[in-house]
């Protein structure tokens, strides 16, 4: 009975990291879907402006980070805790900066999330019009 409940247990924590790693994987896929979006289905300018600019910079945040000597940070722990507030939609602020350095924004994430909730609505909504 105590190796079916520990296999039981096992299983049970198994399934919660693959939960995550799904929730991780569909906000990826979200951002992605709206960032960079050069395709000729939506105006050129659609992906650089009001909440799907913010969503960007969270981007370059997360994907483009550099040390003080400008060399990347390739970081699986900054990537992973920084998408995992994202998903949970936390009060807390991050600051966000453009690469030429002229735009900063302090955002929470959850601010942040409800950008790529409503620009990923947007754009798969069906009375929607592109070009």
């Amino acid at each position: 009975l105590d190796a079916v409940r520990r296999e039981t247990d096992l299983l049970l924590d198994n399934l919660r990291l693959e939960m995550g790693n799904g929730r991780l994987v569909r906000l990826l896929c979200k951002m992605n879907f709206v960032t960079e979006r050069d395709d000729g289905t939506v105006d050129s300018e659609w992906s650089e402006t009001g909440d799907r600019y913010l969503i960007k910079l969270f981007r370059d945040y997360v994907f483009h980070a550099v040390d003080d000597d400008g060399r990347p940070v390739a970081s699986m722990a900054h990537v992973v805790g920084n998408l995992n507030k994202l998903d949970s939609g936390s009060p807390e602020k991050v600051m966000l900066m453009s690469r030429d350095e002229k735009s900063c924004l302090v955002v929470s994430y959850s601010e942040v999330k409800r950008c790529v909730e409503d620009a990923y609505q947007e754009l798969t909504s069906p009375t929607q019009t592109w070009r």
